[in-house]
């Protein structure tokens, strides 16, 4: 494992894997298959993680799970503050039928507290999982489910797209939310990026490659953009920018090049 994960930027970020994975196979025993974790582990990048089980967590396992990850939290360093993940049967991966209407347990970035969600049961979530997952226990990831086809996978970005192009139009006049501060306009802009990416490769890649990608693919016109959505990204993890509304001449940049990056989408497909 610790050849695996970094120590940096965060030296304390393969312990507290390490305590993540032990926790999860006293906890879990045989209902556990495999634990993953994913990710750039950069300065601003939260620490990701899927758990497969077997079946579903009892209520249990649930509340033993609650407290391991309260005990992580209380841990005074960053990666420990910023685990993401979810609990994830094995059967719903890669499952049409249980695709995004199945609820499954999911930690948010920051909290300590599980809750119900379709957040990770996604289409790109589990091509990332399959294609990028680095093996903290169990089986090669690769084993875990079937591969994604790429006409799956665009049709699931391309949900992505229009969801967070509808979030960002919403807010795009009023006091402030998420899709219109300061984090929520540089998430948007680095998303469009990794989107199209996704649909000129077919696979998932980091925001900073879908930033490079973008700067060489798109249109000249909108590198300051880029850039700029790349430089606000930087101090996210102090959580100050999310509490911050964007300029209002900026976020009409950002809707215009949302449109720009859905013409595009349409060409790819």
């Amino acid at each position: 494992m610790k050849t695996k994960i970094p120590n940096s930027p965060y030296p304390e970020l393969p312990g507290v894997l390490d305590h993540l994975t032990q926790g999860v196979k006293e906890i879990l025993g045989d209902n556990l298959v495999g634990s993953l974790a994913t990710g750039g582990f950069d300065l601003d990048s939260d620490v990701d993680f899927l758990t497969v089980i077997l079946h579903d967590l009892t209520d249990n396992d649930v509340q033993n799970l609650q407290e391991m990850h309260r005990n992580i939290h209380d841990q005074n360093c960053y990666p420990a503050k910023h685990l993401e993940g979810s609990y994830i049967p094995k059967d719903f991966l890669a499952n049409e039928k249980t695709m995004i209407n199945e609820k499954i347990w999911y930690l948010d970035n920051g909290s300590r507290t599980l809750e119900l969600s379709n957040h990770d049961n996604r289409w790109h979530v589990h091509w990332v999982l399959r294609e990028r997952g680095i093996r903290l226990w169990g089986p090669d990831s690769k084993t875990l489910c079937r591969p994604i086809p790429k006409s799956i996978l665009d049709k699931d970005v391309i949900r992505v797209m229009n969801q967070v192009t509808d979030g960002f139009r919403e807010e795009l006049s009023q006091p402030l939310g998420f899709y219109n501060s300061r984090f929520g306009q540089s998430f948007v802009i680095l998303t469009m990026c990794r989107i199209l990416q996704t649909l000129a490769s077919g696979t998932i890649e980091s925001k900073l490659a879908g930033v490079n990608w973008a700067k060489k693919n798109l249109d000249d016109k909108w590198i300051e953009l880029i850039d700029q959505a790349w430089q606000e990204r930087e101090g996210v993890r102090f959580c100050i920018k999310i509490k911050q509304r964007a300029e209002q001449s900026l976020l009409e940049k950002t809707y215009k090049f949302i449109e720009y990056a859905q013409q595009c989408s349409r060409l790819e497909n």
